[in-house]
């Protein structure tokens, strides 16, 4: 089957030519956290088929926005990862979440995954040139699954597990960080240690106000 084409000479018609068939940006966002195996999308991105998953890839191989590694011995595995031309669409995503995060509904009746509440209410608003030192680490718990969140290189980027070594421990409810950025209230992470300055620069590294008091 012929791929579609908008067959129009427009950068937006083009780009969409590239990214615009379904699930094709969420398997973006995904790679955008680090290589995965066809397995590890498949577990993400719940919902869809295989054979699609399958297809996307392609698609995006053949758009030279992906790329197939193997990994050496132990390990032994395939993994898909996102080139240069595809890490370029973080601006784009995060984008996308600034403006489609106002128009969900809010969280009431939805269970939030704490890896999508890291991902699209901090990581999408993060301001790295608001850091006071060139590199900090902060583990980031949210409603109990531990993350780390690191400063370097001019970027933030996440990991899964925390650290016993991080400048600021930070702690916040998955659902209130989604109100948060809905300007539905929310409460604000609980931080450990009480540093004002260490909180004073997690918060304006992540566009964070601090808690009015009642």
């Amino acid at each position: 089957m012929a791929r579609r084409t908008y067959d129009q000479y427009c950068p937006i018609a083009g780009a969409l030519d590239l990214v615009g068939e379904r699930w094709t940006l969420l398997i973006a966002r995904e790679l955008l956290r680090g290589p995965a195996r066809f397995t590890d999308l498949r577990n993400r991105l719940e919902g869809v088929p295989p054979n699609l998953l399958a297809t996307r890839l392609r698609e995006l191989e053949a758009g030279g926005l992906v790329a197939r590694r193997d990994l050496p011995p132990p390990a032994a595995r395939t993994v898909y990862e996102l080139t240069e031309d595809g890490q370029a669409l973080e601006p784009v995503l995060r984008a996308l979440v600034h403006w489609g995060m106002r128009r969900l509904p809010p969280p009431d009746d939805f269970e939030v995954e704490p890896g999508a509440a890291v991902r699209s209410a901090l990581l999408a608003y993060a301001r790295p040139r608001a850091a006071r030192a060139p590199a900090r680490t902060w583990s980031m718990t949210v409603d109990g699954e531990c993350f780390t969140l690191e400063l370097g290189s001019g970027r933030v980027a996440c990991f899964p597990g925390g650290t016993a070594h991080a400048d600021l421990a930070v702690t916040a409810g998955a659902a209130d960080l989604f109100r948060y950025r809905q300007g539905k209230g929310g409460l604000l992470p609980g931080y450990e240690p009480a540093d004002p300055d260490l909180i004073e620069e997690f918060e304006a590294v992540f566009d964070l106000r601090p808690p009015i008091p009642a």
